[in-house]
């Protein structure tokens, strides 16, 4: 009984999503349409189906600034870097923080000092002390031919910053909220420190820590885009935006929203339902 309650919820949370989907969208893209075409005027409002038409080629270079893609994947991978840089340096601190009073004592003011701070007011000072030095520049190589040219330091700069604070923030707080009787238990079982990191830290704190992970990426993706329409870009799928406005030409401008909320969206469910299988306890203990 509790079996086909458990289906019938299940099937009622999926209707509506697949309602939406092939109703609601298409009944937008439709009135969306005969708008643009009832108006009139594209460098206003473009056509769902002249949008469509960027989407289907998104390998086509436009305005000699690249393709949709080229542009996106320059994004991404500015994002990608900057994020991993944010993870693999806020996770160990967040923890050190969360199992050392001493540290947290002498950092944590620091962090909620420089915390408020918007990573986009960081970018005249990643400009003055990066300038446009690339990420193979960083290690003594001009050029590789590679995408890599793309990613100034400057903005890794500024994605590290994004993401860095939403990590550790929700790291500490996963690791300084360990229940204190799971270590009392371990260390009467004879655990020692290290195992007490592995065996009740981690498990107990990594829901915290895949969540600030989550709001790491996302507030990356959003620093990256804020980033590429400010002055000084010369690349990536913000920049293609800016420069399409520009040129009044309102159906790349609308192409690449979607885009960007489409990477957007995907970066999200990866990490929620990529990491799921991790914590797939969480919520159900007794």
């Amino acid at each position: 009984m509790l079996k086909t309650d458990t289906q019938k919820t299940r099937r009622w949370r999926i209707r509506p999503r697949f309602i939406g989907w092939t109703i609601v969208l298409p009944f937008l893209a439709v009135v969306w349409e005969m708008s643009a075409r009832q108006l009139g005027q594209p460098w206003i409002l473009p056509t769902a189906s002249g949008v469509a038409m960027r989407l289907l080629h998104p390998f086509l270079d436009h305005y000699h600034q690249g393709s949709l893609a080229g542009n996106a994947l320059v994004s991404f991978v500015r994002v990608s870097i900057g994020f991993l840089a944010a993870a693999a340096i806020g996770v160990p601190l967040g923890i050190l923080m969360g199992a050392n009073r001493m540290v947290r004592g002498l950092l944590e003011p620091i962090i909620e000092l420089l915390r408020p701070l918007c990573p986009i007011a960081w970018i005249p000072f990643a400009i003055a002390v990066f300038r446009l030095k690339t990420l193979p520049q960083l290690f003594g190589v001009p050029f590789t031919d590679t995408v890599l040219d793309q990613v100034q330091m400057g903005m890794v700069f500024v994605l590290f910053w994004g993401a860095f604070f939403p990590i550790v923030v929700n790291t500490l707080d996963g690791v300084s909220g360990v229940r204190r009787n799971y270590l009392r238990l371990a260390w009467t079982l004879g655990a020692g420190r290290c195992r007490q990191f592995f065996h009740v830290y981690l498990p107990a704190a990594l829901p915290m820590i895949l969540t600030g992970l989550r709001q790491g990426i996302g507030l990356c993706w959003f620093v990256i885009i804020a980033a590429e329409m400010l002055p000084g870009a010369d690349s990536g799928i913000g920049y293609l935006l800016m420069y399409a406005s520009d040129q009044s030409g309102m159906d790349i401008v609308i192409a690449a929203m979607i885009v960007i909320a489409a990477i957007g969206a995907s970066l999200n469910a990866l990490m929620l339902y990529g990491t799921s299988p991790l914590v797939r306890w969480h919520g159900k203990e007794l």
